[in-house]
């Protein structure tokens, strides 16, 4: 039997909007017994020097005992949508939102919609099918005791279509004190 990987998705470092590094972090959430954390620093500021930068320090920073995921979060459609793309080591530069989740898959990562609104599935009709899952809780939008009716929902109408998408929950960390709630 495997061990149980505990973790923390959807970060933000100082390399976005975060208000803390990458090192600190991963010394936070090593400390409260994480075994893992994925990043989804805001893509529309990387440029190539800076994702070879951000993936460097994500390895630098892996250990047997903790591994530092690199994922960037894109905005679409006027910034309604956001697509996180945890596990890529690479930009992805993509017009439309069908060659963003195809190239975060060629790059190896999974695609998920981040807090969904409402009224979101008109908004990836054409990337339902392809999406690995749904944020149906994310801690930023749902606070810390529930989250959303519609999330599930827009999860139930995805997997019609596509039964691999998965739930996903992220804590959308910006600042440390997320951290200690």
């Amino acid at each position: 039997m495997s061990p149980v990987m505990r973790g923390v998705l959807h970060v933000h470092s100082i390399f976005s909007d975060g208000e803390e590094t990458l090192e600190g972090i991963v010394q936070t959430f090593r400390d409260a017994g994480m075994n893992f954390v994925a990043m989804s620093d805001h893509a529309e500021i990387f440029n190539e020097e800076r994702m070879h930068r951000y993936v460097a320090l994500c390895e630098a920073l892996t250990s047997a005992h903790f591994l530092v995921i690199p994922g960037l979060e894109f905005a679409r459609k006027g910034g309604s949508i956001h697509i996180l793309g945890y596990g890529i080591s690479r930009r992805i530069q993509a017009s439309t939102m069908d060659k963003l989740v195809n190239g975060i898959h060629e790059a190896g990562g999974i695609a998920v919609l981040a807090h969904p609104p409402a009224g979101s599935i008109n908004m990836i009709d054409s990337v339902k099918g392809t999406l690995d899952g749904v944020e149906v809780w994310n801690g930023r939008y749902d606070g810390v005791i529930t989250p959303r009716a519609g999330s599930f929902q827009l999860l139930r109408r995805i997997r019609k279509s596509n039964l691999k998408a998965a739930a996903y929950g992220g804590v959308d960390f910006h600042k440390i004190g997320q951290a200690r709630k």
